[in-house]
């Protein structure tokens, strides 16, 4: 199995709130549903504790393989829906995705 980590920053002028409530209703359920071959779809919304920190949000997304991944990213859906939606509420430029081999310790 393969897995993205996604490093997210809300759009300048977004409050956290804002953000939130779009990421999780909005974006994440936009994602699942245009895209079945996800295994796993994990959002963790960070705690900020009265402070800013360098990312708002890390989500991490499992495939079964890296072709999959690369079929997707070719996609029209992912260049006419999902990156149109990414630009209503996080900043691109500050956000980063690795690619990652999940390996479980027991």
């Amino acid at each position: 199995m393969v897995k993205q980590i996604f490093t997210i920053q809300r759009k300048k002028g977004m409050s956290l709130e804002a953000f939130k409530k779009y990421y999780m209703e909005v974006h994440a359920p936009l994602v699942k549903k245009s895209f079945p071959e996800i295994r796993k779809y994990i959002v963790n919304l960070t705690l900020q504790r009265g402070k800013e920190t360098p990312y708002d949000a890390v989500t991490e997304i499992h495939w079964d393989d890296i072709e999959t991944i690369i079929r997707i990213a070719k996609s029209e859906t992912y260049r006419n829906v999902i990156i149109p939606d990414e630009d209503r509420f996080m900043d691109r430029s500050s956000s980063a995705v690795v690619l990652t081999e999940e390996i479980p310790q027991k």
